[in-house]
């Protein structure tokens, strides 16, 4: 069902099943500069994607979550190299049968549901993006915006009357407490 290409070698779509939903690869790794590539090599259920994790060898297991695949997304290319102490904090723990960390890096594609994948994060040094980051992006921009329009603020009395459109302040704060709101409820909807 998957394959994964590490920048270098030849595709490998050697996975073992640990669980009906559980994918599990060993990784050869011969640099430090650690690429992957992983794809879909068979369509998922409608519905389903490909959560994907990455293990560096440790006494303790340190799966992080990178990022994800499915139908609309076959492939997806990561950087795990800063990845590989996992001393970021954000080690999952035990996952994929394996209870201690090994000598070879792995990969591991967990099969959900697609609503449950949009809920994870991805770990802040792979190169996804991860989705507190798009917030904290938009409510920065927003914030930079808002304070912009209100340096230009004037009262009515001191509006001239010219041909420009006004728009009044509490408009554009009622719109920035509104789009917040939604940004927080979902930092998705607007994919929509």
């Amino acid at each position: 069902m998957f394959g994964y290409i590490i920048a270098g070698q030849l595709p490998n779509t050697n996975f073992e099943r640990v669980s009906e939903t559980e994918f599990l690869s060993n990784l050869t790794v011969t640099s430090n500069a650690l690429h992957v590539v992983v794809f879909v090599t068979e369509p998922f259920p409608e519905g389903y994607g490909g959560a994907i994790y990455f293990n560096w060898p440790n006494p303790d297991p340190t799966w992080q979550y990178l990022g994800f695949i499915s139908n609309n997304k076959p492939s997806a290319i990561f950087k795990a190299s800063q990845l590989k102490s996992g001393t970021n904090g954000s080690g999952l723990g035990t996952m994929f049968g394996v209870s201690a960390g090994g000598s070879q890096p792995q990969l591991g594609i967990s099969a959900l549901k697609l609503s449950e994948i949009e809920q994870l994060t991805a770990a802040n040094d792979s190169s996804a993006l991860t989705i507190s980051s798009n917030v904290q992006f938009v409510q920065t921009m927003l914030d930079n915006l808002y304070n912009y329009l209100s340096s230009f603020a004037v009262t009515q009395q001191q509006m001239s009357a010219s041909s420009e459109h006004w728009v009044k302040l509490s408009t554009v704060n009622q719109w920035y407490e509104r789009f917040k709101t939604r940004m927080t409820n979902n930092p998705n909807f607007w994919k929509k």
